[in-house]
């Protein structure tokens, strides 16, 4: 075999050996010979996947030398050498480079190093990527020279010596090698480890209703990234179905009915996985497909170009045929199998509507698609996504998110940043999904679609939140309580005083300790009390001020809890008597007790007084100015100002639909109106930015409302709650949000509800939490250290509770 154009090039190949070295000949270097290079295995991940290997792999340009492709022979390429050159030893994972002119002939120098096997079919002539290094030895002359746009510029050249004699010193050898042996080192090689993990995995029927006894419609999945190795399902599907661990596809035969239910793929390969959720029902007779859309609703292809397949997702009843009309422009087609619209267009088209309709035996839907054929690539228009601003959940596979286009064809989809552990996009389709594992407040995602044409970007906040999870294996309470207070003291120990119970109020006091799930009784209040309040002081100490003593007698005392002793001692007395008042700790330690109401001589008064209590000086300061409203079973917050905003309440003119601004330097209230009326019972949670959460048992049970206050405008804003609750708890968690667990549901009958659910402050939203396991209303709901709730007591009908559940966030 010949190479080259040379009369004089001979028919000899010699294999290269590493020491081997040819004398150069003056004045000969038209003459030529064909050398071998031994090739060897070289992974470049970026490669095109049907040209796997090859090292720096471009398929932009045909590599020539002496005006003929490289061809593949014996898992070698021949080299035309001119004669009096050689090659320098071959390390591996390198490459040689072609072309490269050489003295004053110009003879073409050609190399390169791949993985044969790779190389199927004569000729085989890939183009180098930029830098790539060519390695070259003329002579005793080491010529070192990287791959750019302009061919090959020079490294560097060394060890110019006499040519007439093999012989050189070692020490030349040496510095040769060394010399050889650093640029091969700097050489850009390719990473045989190199994997991605799965991506964007996504199933044609995200929900689907089968009849027993008839072979499903085989449910297939798309995905992009790394090459999947095995797919795995939880839980087990319906009896009768099953999941090929190879490909994906659900098929089968359902066996019998089974509940809806949301089952999650997980496609797997050695770099990671991803994760698909299909929701499965399975009925005694088939159900009629239920809805059909498409990835791209609205699209532009270009006449000549091959589209990017457009799948349908469906629900409902599996659909076993496809059809279109009109006729989609000439070179597409609708697979009426699987529904997905392909081919490439051959002749422009105006924009046109086509409706597609999917059916079985029992129905149809239709989806409604707009197509244009253009005579050029169009870059997209738009983009957007059909949740705009997700809010997903840990653990809990997300409905797949699509983005829907304008414009021309996107043919790939990236995004910045990378999209939350768990969640991946699909890059051809664009398709987020997956499993989120880590709660986040919410980030801005760019997505960004693109063509040849050009791009287009669409943003998305993404957040995700944990509903939660209770735990009820804990020990109960010395006594079914509700009416009482719980305060978690400065050790960590939650002390529990006075409530209802058995049909009158208690003395009785105990401590629990969280980290053993023990109780243990402490000393006994002065006297017994319930619908009373307690207060973590900045000293350390409690002060439990009022209550209901027994029926239809309050008391106007107060006493001290010393945590350190475990006595109680009595502390001065309020002006009044009263129950159901609120209890504010300042900012300077003070206490600010207000409002509230008694029974004395047997009719209900409620009470307009404020009282401030000074822990230094032990003693309580009646506050000259009155409320205008007086009010009781109200909820009470501190502003940023350092005063009091009352809110809502009743008073012997019934619920109150006012706030009553508190001045704490005793020069009056001020009075504004409150956007509903909250209720007979308002509760209320100072959030951490200082604005305050407000709800109430007035709230219409078709229409539950919460609101937010904004101390800097005096402004409120709504929020609609999951449901109407009557005397739940409501707890700020340590991460900003608020739980509210339990409480009577408005409108249900007077049931206490095991239900729970989480307020976001970052986006004004409510999700349904974690259930309880005991439902509860007049409950205690106390924040620990570690940032679990605990939940005690409490009361169902006319039966009080002793049972403790925790909440882990």
């Amino acid at each position: 075999m010949t190479l080259g154009n040379s009369s004089k090039t001979m028919n000899t190949h010699a294999v290269l050996r590493k020491n081997s070295l040819q004398t150069p000949q003056k004045n000969n270097i038209d003459q030529s010979t064909s050398i071998n290079i031994a090739a060897r295995r070289v992974v470049n991940p970026a490669c095109p996947p049907d040209v796997r290997h090859p090292l720096l792999y471009r398929p932009a340009a045909m590599l020539h030398c002496y005006g003929r492709a490289f061809r593949h022979r014996h898992d070698n390429y021949p080299l035309p050498m001119s004669a009096g050159m050689s090659i320098g030893p071959v390390l591996n994972k390198t490459a040689l480079a072609c072309p490269l002119k050489w003295g004053r002939g110009g003879v073409d120098l050609s190399a390169k190093v791949a993985h044969a096997r790779q190389l199927q079919a004569p000729p085989f002539s890939p183009s180098l990527q930029d830098g790539a290094f060519l390695l070259i030895r003329v002579g005793f002359m080491l010529y070192c020279s990287v791959v750019n746009a302009h061919g090959f510029a020079p490294l560097f050249s060394t060890m110019r010596a006499h040519v007439s004699s093999h012989a050189r010193s070692s020490r030349r050898a040496i510095t040769w090698l060394l010399l050889l042996i650093t640029c091969l080192l700097s050489a850009c090689v390719a990473d045989e480890s190199s994997l991605d993990p799965p991506a964007g995995l996504a199933y044609g029927m995200t929900s689907a209703v089968y009849p027993v006894g008839s072979p499903i419609v085989p449910n297939r999945p798309t995905a992009s990234g790394g090459a999947i190795e095995r797919y795995t399902v939880a839980p087990a599907l319906p009896a009768g179905l099953s999941l090929d661990g190879a490909s994906g596809v659900i098929t089968g035969t359902p066996a019998s009915e089974s509940a809806s239910a949301i089952y999650t793929v997980t496609a797997e390969n050695a770099a990671g996985s991803a994760t698909a959720r299909v929701q499965i029902e399975v009925r005694s007779v088939a159900a009629a497909p239920a809805s059909l859309s498409y990835r791209e609703a609205t699209v532009t292809y270009a006449a000549g170009q091959a589209i990017s397949a457009n799948t349908p997702t469906s629900g409902g009843g599996p659909i076993t045929a496809y059809s279109i009309a009109p006729a989609l422009p000439a070179g597409l087609s609708l697979d009426a199998q699987t529904g997905i619209i392909s081919g490439t267009p051959t002749a422009t088209t105006a924009a046109a509507t086509y409706t597609v309709t999917g059916t079985n035996v029992t129905g149809s839907t239709t989806a409604t698609l707009q197509i244009t054929v253009v005579a050029a690539v169009v870059a997209p228009a738009s983009l957007s996504y059909t949740t705009a601003n997700p809010l997903y959940f840990t653990t809990e596979p997300v409905i797949p998110n699509a983005p829907v286009a304008t414009g021309g064809a996107i043919t790939g989809f990236t995004v910045a940043p990378v999209l939350p552990a768990g969640l991946s996009l699909n890059a051809n389709t664009g398709v987020i999904s997956g499993t989120p594992t880590a709660a986040q407040s919410a980030i801005t995602y760019t997505i960004t679609g693109s063509n040849t044409a050009g791009s287009t970007q669409a943003h998305m906040q993404i957040t995700i939140t944990s509903r939660g999870n209770w735990s009820s294996a804990l020990a109960p309470m010395p006594l079914p309580v509700h009416y009482f207070t719980a305060t978690r003291l400065n050790n960590g120990l939650v002390l529990v005083a006075g409530g209802f119970a058995g049909g009158g109020s208690t003395s009785s006091a105990w401590l629990y300790n969280p980290a053993t799930d023990l109780w243990a009784p402490t000393g006994t209040m002065s006297l017994p009390r319930s619908s009373h309040t307690a207060t973590l002081l900045l000293d350390g100490r409690v002060l439990v001020t009022g209550g209901q003593v027994f029926t239809q007698i309050e008391t106007a005392s107060a006493e001290l809890y010393d945590p350190a002793t475990g006595t109680w001692s009595p502390a001065a007395a309020m002006s009044d008597a009263r129950q159901n008042q609120s209890a504010t700790l300042l900012a300077n330690g003070k206490l600010l007790v207000a409002g509230g109401f008694n029974q004395l001589g047997g009719s209900v008064t409620v009470l307009a007084s404020k009282d401030l209590y000074d822990p230094v000086a032990g003693t309580w300061t009646r506050m000259n100015t009155l409320l205008t409203n007086p009010r009781a079973q109200h909820a009470a917050a501190q502003l940023p100002d350092g005063n009091v905003l009352l809110m809502g309440g009743i008073n012997s003119g019934g619920v109150l639909g006012t706030t009553e601004r508190i001045a704490i330097d005793d020069s009056g209230t001020t009075i504004s109106p409150a956007p509903v009326v909250f209720g007979n019972v308002t509760m209320g949670t100072t959030l951490a930015d200082g604005t305050i959460l407000v709800s109430g048992d007035a709230t219409n049970p078709s229409a539950p409302r919460a609101y937010r206050y904004y101390p800097a405008t005096s402004a409120w804003t709504a929020s609609s709650m999951v449901a109407a609750r009557s005397q739940p708890t409501i707890t700020r968690l340590q991460d900003g949000r608020v739980l509210v667990a339990g409480g009577t549901i408005l409108g249900g009958g007077g049931v206490r509800t095991t239900s729970t659910e989480i307020y976001d402050p970052a986006t004004n939203t409510w999700i349904p939490g974690a259930p309880m396991a005991a439902g509860r209303s007049a409950a205690q709901a106390v924040g620990l250290a570690d940032g679990s709730v605990l939940m005690l007591g409490g009361s169902v009908g006319s039966t009080d509770v002793a049972t403790v559940e925790r909440f882990t966030p």
